[in-house]
């Protein structure tokens, strides 16, 4: 295809300039001190190896996690499990779905707890799953970030306790094809959605938020008021603007102030939002992320881009159609297209190589990374192995995404021959160990690449070759102390 041959060529120019350009996961902190063998502390600089690795774990309608009903233990060890295959696949953060249908998977003062775990709305499972999520991802090197669907409150059939928010403010939310949503429309709808993931972000030491499609749905916009009656709201609200681009700027207030509410509960986290594949499908929700980079609301964007290559440059065709819109609208926002794991053995996904062709295809279009759905494709057999041992052979750290990152203490370590060991480091989960390797043409830039990550503070390296090591708790992670030469 056309486009493979362009994505070819601008790798080759971005390889070029990334040498000269500043780059986010480049440590160019000197350390004061003797060369460690060629490396010179003071004259030569660091570059990682980063790329964003993420897997989406929906909850909804139990899909990836939990089982219904389960015992506390018993989820908590699934939880855990999935969690440790999702590293062995070399993937290095989960995105776990916290609120799905206005129902929340922690103890929540706004929500009430989700029918996913127990089976009954409102029931306490008996432990608090967001809590163990984040500390089994870190104590595993994982970044956990929340994924809160915005608007759905779910189907009209569902049962719901009779304290439930939607009961409280019966004017907050409209009817549509046999299910509730939220009317963004209203202001105090949008301050109570940003309370939710205030709650999330303030209580938990998440890595991020995260937001999916769930917009306006299709069928509102060029539909007047036939399909969502928001009249009321519009008149007292719009501001001179027309009810479609009024709907739609409602939608930019809302994400607007997910990314403030976030970064103003945590400054080092980050938030980012998976729209529809095709931007003119996300438009038709009255939701349009071109605004959303244009007035700085996002820290990522993951479109879902759930088509394959074969699809002979269509509509839909990832690589020669879909994936260049995005790239061609997301200015300084970094990219991580999502991918159709679950599509795997379907049409157009046959065979396991279109998953390292679409990656390549995003590395080599400038993006920082992919996300994956869901977990339980990601576990099957035939793709699990295949992520592992030819998409990601080696580990690599996730790139710096936010806008103030947390820094941790560097550990100190020392080498007796080939043996690398260090003290430990105040809040570390995990330690991380790479070597490093001199940028080829260049005498001042050394390429770290990850050989070890976990708990154990001791490493045996190979003689002759120079290491660093890093501290980490999630997104979090120190610089190096040192370059240690093994000789």
């Amino acid at each position: 295809m056309k486009i493979r041959a362009i994505l070819a060529a601008a790798a080759c120019l971005v390889a070029v300039f990334a040498c000269s350009k500043v780059n986010p996961d480049e440590d160019v902190t000197s350390v004061s001190g003797n060369c460690a063998g060629e490396f010179n502390h003071d004259l030569h600089t660091v570059r990682y190896d980063t790329e964003f690795r993420a897997v989406w774990t929906a909850t909804v309608a139990n899909i990836d996690w939990p089982v219904k009903g389960a015992s506390a233990s018993a989820q908590k060890l699934a939880l855990r499990t999935l969690m440790e295959e999702v590293k062995s696949a070399g993937c290095n953060a989960v995105v776990l779905q916290v609120v799905s249908n206005a129902d929340a998977i922690y103890p929540s003062k706004l929500l009430p707890w989700s029918v996913l775990l127990t089976g009954t709305q409102g029931k306490d499972p008996g432990y608090d799953p967001l809590a163990y999520a984040v500390e089994t991802a870190h104590s595993l090197g994982l970044e956990l970030h929340a994924w809160f669907n915005p608007l759905r409150i779910g189907a009209t059939s569902a049962v719901r306790v009779s304290d439930h928010p939607m009961f409280q403010h019966k004017d907050w939310w409209k009817e549509m094809d046999g299910a509730y949503y939220w009317n963004p429309g209203l202001p105090e709808v949008r301050a109570f959605l940003r309370a939710i993931m205030e709650e999330v972000v303030t209580n938990y030491d998440v890595d991020g938020t995260h937001i999916d499609d769930y917009f306006y749905r299709a069928g509102v916009k060029g539909k007047g008021y036939t399909n969502w009656d928001d009249s009321a709201q519009y008149n007292l609200y719009n501001g001179g603007k027309s009810l479609d681009d009024w709907r739609t700027w409602n939608i930019d207030e809302m994400v607007k102030g997910y990314l403030e509410v976030t970064h103003a509960s945590k400054g080092s986290a980050v938030f980012g939002v998976s729209p529809a594949g095709r931007l003119a499908l996300t438009q038709s929700y009255c939701a349009d992320p071109v605004h959303w980079v244009a007035q700085g609301s996002l820290d990522y964007l993951t479109p879902q881009i759930y088509w394959s290559s074969q699809r002979g440059g269509d509509f839909a065709d990832f690589d020669d159609v879909v994936l260049p819109s995005w790239v061609a609208m997301h200015g300084n926002v970094p990219l991580m297209p999502g991918l159709a794991s679950y599509k795997y053995s379907q049409a157009g996904f046959e065979d396991v190589s279109e998953y390292l062709y679409e990656v390549k295809t995003s590395r080599n279009a400038g993006c920082v990374g992919n996300f994956w759905y869901n977990t339980t494709s990601v576990r099957n057999e035939a793709v699990h192995n295949y992520l592992s041992s030819t998409v990601y052979p080696a580990e690599a750290l996730t790139p710096v995404l936010s806008r103030s990152p947390k820094q941790l203490t560097p550990p100190v370590p020392s080498s007796s021959g080939t043996l690398i060991t260090w003290g430990e480091t105040a809040g570390a989960d995990d330690y991380v160990v790479l070597r490093l390797t001199r940028a080829t043409g260049t005498s001042s830039v050394w390429n770290a690449a990850v050989v070890s990550s976990g708990k154990t503070r001791s490493f045996t390296g190979t003689k002759g070759g120079y290491y660093i090591v890093l501290s980490r708790s999630g997104a979090a992670r120190s610089t190096y102390s040192k370059v240690l030469y093994l000789e």
